[in-house]
């Protein structure tokens, strides 16, 4: 009669880990399918209180800019209503490589990121490309804003949540 190894477990979850960890890297954060419109940060601001952009007017954004990319919003704007929808602004890397993997683009705005860069003794934030670029060579203190700056959020993936279904809660204790 074969004795089980008692290692046996440990190296099956090793094996696996190691053939699954190149696809969950891959898969770490997600980003929204564009930037975040008029009309959803309207919803924010109305759920929150948070204060509205400067272009709009009585707390409602321009008429016919629904679906337009919200702009005049600063880098703590930005945080605040990722935080809001239970996401984050990317990193420069993590937008560049979705950029370069054919991330769309409904206006011609820099979007915020959450990449810190420092000049002299100051901390800037980075942002990246208008349309038709992948350009991250934009630096603006976090309480900037202008016309032409935007954002949208990613959303981290929790793909270990699914582990304790194959191989029981004893794995993460």
């Amino acid at each position: 009669m074969l004795k089980e190894r008692p290692y046996k477990r440990q190296s099956d979850l090793v094996c696996l880990v190691a053939l699954i960890l190149p696809f969950l890297l891959l898969a770490a954060a997600s980003p929204d399918s564009h930037e975040v419109t008029n009309v959803e940060y309207f919803q924010f601001v109305l759920a929150t209180g948070h204060p509205p952009p400067e272009n709009w007017t009585g707390g409602n954004y321009p008429a016919g800019t629904a679906d337009e990319p919200v702009v005049l919003v600063n880098w703590h704007d930005a945080t605040s209503y990722c935080r809001w929808v239970i996401r984050r602004l990317p990193t420069v890397n993590e937008w560049m490589a979705s950029c370069k993997s054919g991330l769309k683009k409904r206006g011609d705005v820099w979007e915020w990121t959450s990449t810190d860069v420092s000049v002299g003794l100051e901390t800037f934030k980075a942002l990246c490309g208008p349309s038709g670029s992948c350009d991250c060579s934009h630096r603006y203190l976090p309480d900037q804003k202008n016309e032409v700056k935007g954002f949208r959020c990613f959303r981290d993936s929790a793909p270990m949540t699914w582990l304790p279904l194959f191989f029981g809660q004893e794995v993460f204790s």
